[in-house]
């Protein structure tokens, strides 16, 4: 039995962090759970560390919610709130990690599994928290080229036509919206900061997503061995859903290399792929990804530099559900 109980799989977003929850899905031991965003929209927004009866019902319900029903429609039924009723004692109090973990195990129980597998990109964020409450627990860190994700970002709204019915259409005209070339690269260099504080620390795994589309079988029998878990032929035979830049295929159960530098095939400008490079250049020479060369900035960046304080503006406008969630984690982080 693995001496690890939590896996949680970060990094930037459409970084392959659900190709590696599914993976993981296939052994027999692990369960995979949804994208819960609970430490950057419930544990972010709290008042206090201390929960009565009550604030535990409603945390923990609408844990129960979002794995039931995804984090686009968390409506919490009857049947969930009297579940988490008899989970608790009236008599205790609770704070955001006891009650987190006794969402996992819940879950773990009903599904006769042993292990939490955790996929929130945006969980590495909070790994100062997570490592200190949950010491057993792994980190798995997906890191991709930036250029990549870039493009996935830019079709991200394109995912409800693609296979994803359940986004909702206002969340693809946001995607859409909000979308710009120096707004995304920033994510992806702020979150490949973050993680690198944790270089060397033995229970944070860096895996590159093209290292293990060219090599799955080996890849994942490290990942296995850092895990504690024992590696099965079966764990690499996934669907090939959630891109968005092809249509969802679960007929075919594969790991599918031709997703490498999905970039070069078109899908971005040239002056895209300069800004992409020139705000993630030193990650991107630490991390082993190759720029491609320009002479001269294509004239194109003007557009997108005077563009930028536009959809900046947008974004706090669509957003401003998670800007109090913003302030709270930099209050925390400084």
């Amino acid at each position: 039995m693995s001496k690890t109980d939590k896996i949680f799989i970060v990094g930037s977003s459409r970084s392959g962090t659900t190709m590696m929850s599914r993976v993981l899905a296939n052994h027999s031991s692990v369960f995979s759970f949804k994208e819960l965003h609970f430490f950057s929209q419930t544990f972010s927004n709290r008042k206090k560390n201390s929960l009565n009866y009550n604030e535990s019902v409603n945390v923990l319900s609408r844990l129960f919610a979002t794995q039931e029903q995804g984090i686009f429609n968390d409506h919490v039924s009857k049947d969930l709130l009297e579940k988490s009723k008899s989970l608790l004692n009236e008599n205790n109090q609770y704070n955001y990690f006891s009650l987190f973990d006794l969402f996992l195990n819940s879950i773990l129980k009903d599904n006769n599994k042993s292990v939490a597998c955790e996929q929130t990109p945006n969980n590495n964020y909070y790994l100062e928290e997570i490592l200190t409450n949950y010491p057993e627990a792994k980190v798995i860190n997906m890191i991709r080229d930036s250029r990549d994700v870039l493009l996935s970002q830019k079709k991200k709204w394109k995912r409800k036509f693609l296979g994803a019915k359940e986004i909702p259409i206002l969340e693809s005209l946001r995607s859409y919206l909000l979308y710009h070339p120096i707004t995304t690269t920033f994510f992806w260099k702020s979150s490949l900061l973050e993680t690198r504080k944790y270089e060397g620390n033995n229970n944070v795994l860096v895996v590159k997503f093209e290292d293990f589309l060219l090599s799955p079988k080996k890849k994942c029998k490290e990942i296995c061995d850092f895990l504690d878990l024992d590696f099965k032929e079966n764990m690499l035979l996934v669907p090939n859903i959630g891109s968005s830049t092809q249509e969802d295929s679960n007929d075919k159960l594969f790991i599918d290399s031709e997703k490498i530098s999905k970039w070069k095939d078109g899908g971005l400008n040239s002056a895209e792929i300069f800004l992409s490079q020139f705000i993630s250049s030193e990650i991107m020479s630490f991390y082993g990804y190759q720029k491609k060369k320009f002479l001269f900035p294509p004239i194109f960046v003007l557009f997108y530099l005077l563009s930028f304080p536009i959809k900046f503006i947008l974004s706090f406008f669509f957003n401003l559900k998670r800007i109090s969630s913003v302030i709270d984690l930099l209050k925390n982080k400084t």
